[in-house]
C-alpha cells in the first residue's frame, strides 16, 4: 500500500481513545469566540459606523469560513480525481475542515435573516439613501435584475444552493470515514467512540468497504466540483458583487472561489504544523509533503494575481467607463487606497516572493507563518470587498476596523478552531484505508543543498 508499516498506522489508531484538548485551548477559543460576540455588539449598538459596517464584517466572515470549509473537501476530491499520493496525509484534514460547513451555513442563515440590509437594492435597506434603483445598461437587464435581486428568491436560493453542496459534501466525507472506522474500531474495540456506529452503519468487510468507498469518492469528484464552481460563483456575485450592483465583472465567481480554496490550502498547512506532534502524524507529513503543498500555494498565489489583473485589463482597453467606479473607490481614494495596497502586498508579492523558497516550504514553523499570514492576507482582500459598499465615510475608522472587524475575525477563527480541534480527537486523523497513502513506487523526490531543514 505505501512506505508507511501497519506499526506506523496502529500508532496513530492508539492514539485516538487518549487524544483530549488541553485546558489552555478551550481558554484561547472561548475567549476568542467571546472577544468576537462582544464585536458584533459593540459594532452594533456603540460604535460610530453602525449597523451596515457590522454586517458587512459579518458578511466577510461568512464567506471567509464557508471558502475554508468547502475548500477542505476540494482538497480532498482534487487527490480522489487525480488519483494523487503526495497529499493523502493531509486529506482527513482537509475532510474536517469540510465539516464545518455544518456551522459556516448555520452562519450563512444568520446573515440571510438579519444582515441583507446591506444591500442597496434590498426594499428594507439600511444604507443610506437607500432603496436605489437598479441601473443598468439595457431594458432586458433591467427585467431580469430587478427579479434575480428580489429579496426572497435572493435568500432563498443562497439558502438551497449551499444546502446541495453542504449535503454532497457530507456523503462524500461520510464514505472516506467508514472504512477507516471499521479498521480502527476492530482495533480500539470498545474504546472507540460509540458514535462511529452511525457511520459505520453494521459494515463488518473491510475490504469490501474500502472498495465501495473509494469508488463512491471518485465518482463524486465530478459531482461536487461542478456543483462547487456553481455555488460559489453564485455566492461571489450574489453576496459581495451585488453589493454594488451596477458593477459587473464576468470573472469575479471564478476569482473569488478560486481564492477560497487558496485560502483553505493555507488553514490546513497551518492545522497541520501545529497538530502534527498531538495528532502522531510526524512520520506522515514529513518535509517534502508540505514542500508540495507550498509549491501549490504558489500556484494559487499566481493564479489569484492573474485572475485579478484579468477583471481589470478589459475595463481599460474596451474602455468601460461605466464599470471604473467600484475600482476607483478602492484603488485610488485615500480611505481605502492604503488597504488596497497592503492586499498586494500580504496576497501577491510577499507570498510569491517567500514561497520561492524550497527551504522555507519545508520548515515547519516559517510555513506555518506563511500560511497564516496569507490567511490575514486573504481576510483584508474580503474587506476590501465589501466595506466599500456599506461605509461611505470620509475617513476610514482605524478604531472601529479594530474593535469590530478584526475581534469578529479573531471570533470567527475561535470558532474554527474549536470546532476543528474537538474533531480531531473524534476521528481518525489519517485516511487509514487509502490504498494510496504513501509514497508512489515512481516518486522521485529531489533534494537540495537544504535538505534536512524541515526536521529542525
Amino acid at each position: 500500500m505505501s512506505a508507511h508499516t501497519q506499526d506506523d498506522l496502529n500508532a496513530v489508531i492508539d492514539g485516538i481513545p487518549d487524544r483530549t484538548l488541553p485546558k489552555i485551548f478551550h481558554v484561547l477559543t472561548g475567549g476568542a469566540m467571546a472577544l468576537g460576540v462582544f464585536g458584533f455588539l459593540y459594532g452594533r449598538f456603540f460604535s460610530e459606523v453602525g449597523t451596515a459596517w457590522t454586517w458587512g464584517s459579518f458578511l466577510v466572515g461568512v464567506v471567509y469560513l464557508l471558502a475554508i470549509a468547502q475548500g477542505g473537501v476540494i482538497f480532498a476530491i482534487i487527490l480522489s480525481g487525480t488519483w494523487a499520493n503526495w497529499g493523502r496525509p493531509l486529506k482527513r484534514i482537509g475532510e474536517v475542515l469540510g465539516l464545518f460547513m455544518v456551522p459556516a451555513y448555520l452562519l450563512l442563515l444568520v446573515f440571510l435573516i438579519g444582515g441583507t440590509g446591506i444591500y442597496v437594492w434590498h426594499p428594507g435597506t439600511i444604507i443610506e439613501g437607500g432603496p436605489m434603483p437598479l441601473a443598468v445598461h439595457s431594458p432586458e437587464a433591467i427585467a431580469s435584475k430587478e427579479l434575480w435581486l428580489s429579496p426572497m428568491f435572493f435568500v432563498v436560493r443562497q439558502a438551497l444552493a449551499v444546502l446541495l453542496l453542504l449535503v454532497l459534501d457530507m456523503v462524500y466525507i461520510r464514505h472516506s470515514l467508514r472504512p477507516d472506522m471499521m479498521m480502527a474500531k476492530a482495533r480500539l474495540g470498545s474504546r472507540a467512540p460509540a458514535w462511529w456506529d452511525t457511520v459505520i452503519g453494521g459494515e463488518t468487510d473491510l475490504d469490501a468497504a474500502v472498495k465501495n468507498s473509494q469508488w463512491w469518492m471518485e465518482a463524486m469528484v465530478p459531482v461536487i466540483a461542478i456543483a462547487f464552481a456553481l455555488v460559489f460563483s453564485l455566492l461571489g456575485f450574489d453576496l459581495i458583487m451585488s453589493l454594488s450592483p451596477w458593477w459587473f465583472s464576468n470573472m469575479f465567481g471564478a476569482w473569488t472561489f478560486a481564492s477560497g480554496v487558496w485560502l483553505s490550502l493555507c488553514t490546513m498547512g497551518l492545522t497541520a504544523m501545529i497538530t502534527l506532534d498531538w495528532l502522531g502524524l510526524r512520520k506522515f507529513i514529513k518535509p517534502k509533503v508540505t514542500h508540495d503543498l507550498g509549491k501549490l500555494m504558489l500556484a494559487f498565489t499566481m493564479f489569484w494575481a492573474y485572475t485579478g489583473f484579468a477583471q481589470l485589463l478589459p475595463i481599460y482597453y474596451a474602455d468601460m467607463p461605466e464599470e471604473t467606479d467600484f475600482l476607483l473607490v478602492r484603488l485610488f481614494l485615500p480611505q481605502w487606497a492604503w488597504l488596497a495596497k497592503l492586499v498586494a502586498v500580504m496576497c501577491f508579492i510577499a507570498p510569491f516572493t517567500v514561497l520561492l523558497s524550497r527551504g522555507i516550504k519545508k520548515m515547519r514553523w516559517p510555513f506555518a507563518g506563511v500560511c497564516f499570514f496569507i490567511m490575514c492576507g486573504l481576510f483584508m482582500e474580503r474587506s476590501l470587498l465589501v466595506l466599500p459598499s456599506v461605509y461611505f465615510g470620509d475617513y476610514f475608522p482605524f478604531m472601529d476596523f479594530l474593535f469590530v472587524n478584526i475581534t469578529m475575525y479573531i471570533g470567527f477563527l475561535g470558532l474554527l478552531a474549536a470546532f476543528v480541534g474537538r474533531m480531531l480527537t473524534q476521528v481518525p486523523p489519517l485516511t487509514l484505508t487509502d490504498p494510496a497513502l504513501g509514497d508512489h513506487p515512481w516518486d522521485v523526490h529531489v533534494h537540495s543543498l537544504d535538505h534536512g531543514h524541515g526536521e529542525h
